[in-house]
């Protein structure tokens, strides 16, 4: 086969391109979800304010600010406001077809999705405005300027706002840096425009450019954006900018997504290979990072928010790091850059990548060779943060060489190093046997390293080149997992959590549930408890569930303080809820054993993640006390927990809680009889004594920021009951509802069959009762509180559990 020339590719995600700007590829990239979800997000909260029908003070402030300017600024404003009207979107879809600065692919796709993103938009907000029926501001604020004349119709959403949000962020891949920031600089011109006219409130503009943005990020999603492409000239006079002059410079034979790959020849004849980077890179996108961090705890490219510059340096030094330590790499010959662009060049190399290989020549010699380079990388505590099978090439002598050091990192931690390992495992198991790959690895870096890259190997763990691939051989990273395990004697987190429950059980929990969802919250009358949401009410239940959010996220960021290893928080999240979906039918024994599995799939040992669990119930035990103790004592000072009362209809939710209760009970029983391992209750004992135990150095940071976490996931939950009693109109003093929360919760904890289904409603009924809610009331507001912070996560991780043996760990 002949050798083909290979240079250094770009990380992750890498297609083969022509190097024509006709040919661009299309990609998806995962950020333009996280916008959806934002600008969701933006527009929900706005939703929110808007149906209270009520004009705060501050927004009535800026509109009149902006509602006051001088009317010789009409004729301008006019003009940029059209740009918003709905005639405009297939005007500009059409002025995109004449855009000659763009190739005919790329101008038919920018057509489309400036008319599928404008017309969108146009629709939604119409849609909005019927459900919130917000008025206009001549009807909130009284005098308003109208320099068009009178504006008729509903507010929230601005439809205008909407529209050009659409058209500017459809227009947004396929401009230079300076064109986005017009488009955009236009769209929020819009907005203010419409204020200025007098047809908006502030918050309507908001709310509508928020859509906008959620909604022309979903059609980029759904449709794909070209990869930007960089001319050869610009390239070109850089180089010759930085003393490096060459000729026959060409794009290269090989794909990226970070980068823009070259050949050319320098004045000796020497053959290079050009990396040109540039600052349009999803790496640098903050919400990209974002989402990384708390999908996998990993931002792999952390140099990319650096000036290109350093960015250049930085993969020059790591490389420079790694060839001095023994690893076969190419000659760094120029790193250099400005604050818009920077090159890094190399030697030439002719060779193939791995992935490139036909599997009969990646023979188990070879992966020893390739092994053996790795070993060298991380003995100088070089990670090399995106080691693909394209990141290793081969040359005709069968020599491993190890290239694209953009994302590398010199000093690495030992999880960098596993995730090298990782990488490499899985974007080879592609290709190769999985039984292969692991025996070779585990030959040429030891049981220690590759036992260390276990936990790695999870698809969101991974960069999304090897996921892509993974997902035409789904088994593969399977049978990669359990042949490790296999040959590490690893236990396998995948294994039955628990015993088959059987019918009854089932049965047993699945009518006490109902019962205290639905029996409980209606002893107050179906009716009264629908009208005890007041009006505006609804913004405190969004509050609710929001506050419930950052919670959970709260007692996640706890739970990653249990063990030394990276947990992603976004991860642990959705373990938490899976737990608590285990708790309804095993009780919490089932709740312990669903986190410890969580921890096993995440790479900790059987022993060591029972403990963790351990530690993580004593801290959650101590920092129950410290709220109720803290609560109750600041409220008897204030007086306020002084006027009690007989709780409402007392006997019947004694009665109705008592048969949920009971009910639940028996089923987590005949659940338990037919699965009787259970954890050693002394472990929580020992956990509590180690906790005030002077440790190791380090030790007490870790132990008071994990009890800070508790403490504050606490105090969240207690404030989702508080404003669950606002959406109602329960008229319970702020700090006596956290003080009596405060204590109910160190009970559930304390006392775990009190926190079961049916106990813990009616505990709090009756609490917010002999408080002076009344009945309906506190109905409601244990109704919304359990649903936001119990029934709707326990809910819906059984509905994750039950779509897939492991969907948390993996």
């Amino acid at each position: 086969m002949t050798a083909r020339v290979v240079t250094t590719p770009g990380p992750e995600q890498r297609l083969r391109r022509d190097p024509s700007p006709a040919a661009r590829p299309v990609q998806r990239l995962p950020v333009d979800l996280v916008r959806v979800v934002l600008g969701l997000a933006i527009l929900g909260v706005g939703f929110l304010i808007a149906r209270r029908g009520e004009l705060p003070v501050f927004e009535r402030n800026v509109f009149l600010l902006l509602n006051g300017l001088p009317a010789t600024v009409f004729p301008v404003v006019w003009v940029v406001m059209q740009l918003g009207n709905v005639v405009a979107v297939p005007v500009l879809a059409t002025a995109a077809l004449a855009y000659r600065r763009l190739a005919l692919p790329d101008r038919l796709r920018l057509a489309r999705d400036l008319l599928v993103s404008g017309l969108a938009a146009y629709v939604a907000a119409d849609l909005v405005k019927s459900v919130v029926q917000r008025e206009r501001p001549v009807g909130l604020v009284g005098e308003v300027n109208f320099p068009e004349g009178p504006v008729a119709g509903l507010g929230f959403v601005s439809g205008h706002s909407a529209v050009a949000a659409a058209l500017a962020t459809a227009a947004v891949p396929y401009l230079t840096r300076r064109g986005r920031r017009v488009v955009w600089t236009l769209a929020w011109s819009v907005g203010l425009a419409r204020i200025y006219v007098g047809a908006h409130l502030p918050l309507d503009v908001v709310g509508g450019l928020a859509g906008g943005w959620a909604i022309g990020s979903l059609v980029h999603w759904v449709f794909g954006v070209p990869r930007r492409h960089v001319e050869p000239d610009r390239v070109r006079r850089l180089l010759d900018r930085f003393g490096l002059p060459v000729r026959d410079l060409r794009p290269a034979d090989v794909v990226a997504r970070s980068s823009h790959p070259f050949e050319a020849v320098d004045a000796d004849g020497q053959r290079l290979y050009v990396k040109f980077l540039e600052p349009d890179r999803a790496e640098r996108d903050w919400l990209h990072r974002l989402w990384r961090l708390l999908a996998a705890r990993d931002v792999k490219d952390a140099d990319a928010v650096a000036p290109l510059g350093q960015q250049a340096e930085h993969e020059a030094v790591a490389a420079m790091t790694a060839r001095e330590r023994g690893v076969r790499t190419p000659r760094v010959l120029l790193a250099r850059g400005t604050g818009r662009e920077a090159v890094v060049v190399q030697e030439h190399v002719t060779a193939r990548g791995l992935d490139a290989l036909p599997p009969e020549e990646l023979t188990p010699g070879l992966l020893a060779r390739v092994w053996a380079q790795v070993a060298r990388l991380h003995a100088a505590r070089v990670a090399h943060h995106d080691l693909v099978a394209g990141s290793v090439l081969v040359d005709a002598e069968g020599r491993a060489w190890l290239v694209d050091f953009g994302n590398a990192l010199t000093g690495a931690d030992d999880d960098a190093l596993a995730g090298d390992v990782a990488e490499l495992m899985a974007s080879v198991a592609v290709r190769l046997d999985p039984a292969v790959v692991a025996g070779t690895a585990i030959a040429g870096l030891g049981r220690e390293a590759v036992g260390a890259a276990l936990p790695r190997l999870a698809p969101l763990a991974l960069t999304s080149a090897t996921r892509a691939e993974l997902r035409g051989h789904r088994d593969r990273l399977d049978r990669l997992r359990d042949e490790v395990r296999r040959r590490l004697d690893l236990p396998d987190p995948d294994r039955p959590e628990f015993g088959p429950p059987g019918v009854a059980a089932r049965l047993a929990v699945a009518a006490g549930s109902a019962l205290a969802l639905v029996a409980v919250p209606l002893l107050g009358g179906a009716a009264p408890l629908l009208e005890s949401v007041e009006h505006g009410g609804w913004r405190w239940v969004g509050a609710a569930l929001a506050l419930a959010v950052l919670a959970r996220a709260a007692t996640a960021a706890a739970a990653l303080l249990t063990v030394e290893r990276r947990l992603a928080l976004g991860r642990t999240f959705g373990a938490s809820m899976a737990a608590e979906g285990a708790s309804l039918l095993h009780g919490r024994p089932g709740w312990r054993r669903s986190a410890a599995r969580y921890l096993e799939r995440a790479g900790v040992l059987p022993d060591a993640a029972a403990r963790a669990v351990a530690r993580f119930v004593a801290v959650a035990v101590v920092a129950a006390v410290l709220v109720a103790v803290g609560t109750s004592v600041m409220a008897l000072v204030e007086g306020e927990l002084t006027d009690w009362r007989v709780p409402d209809a007392f006997a019947d939710a004694v009665a109705v809680g008592l048969a949920a209760w009971v009910l639940v009970l028996t089923g987590q029983w005949l659940a338990r009889r037919r699965d009787p391992a259970e954890e050693p209750a002394h472990r929580v004992r020992d956990a509590l004594r180690e906790l005030f135990r002077r440790g190791p150095e380090g030790t007490a940071w870790r132990r008071g920021a994990q009890l800070g976490w508790a403490v504050l996931g606490v105090l969240l939950e207690a404030a989702v009951l508080v404003a669950a009693l606002h959406a109602v109109g329960g008229p319970v003093p702020l700090l006596v509802t956290a003080a009596v929360y405060g204590v109910l919760h160190m009970l559930w904890w304390l006392v775990p069959e009190t926190g079961v289904p049916g106990a813990a409603d009616v505990a709090l009924l009756l609490v917010l009762t002999a408080l002076g809610a009344p009945l309906a009331a506190a109905c409601a507001a244990v109704l919304v509180f359990r649903l936001v912070t119990f029934w709707g996560p326990a809910l819906t991780g059984t509905l994750l559990t039950a779509r897939a043996d492991h969907p948390l760990g993996t």
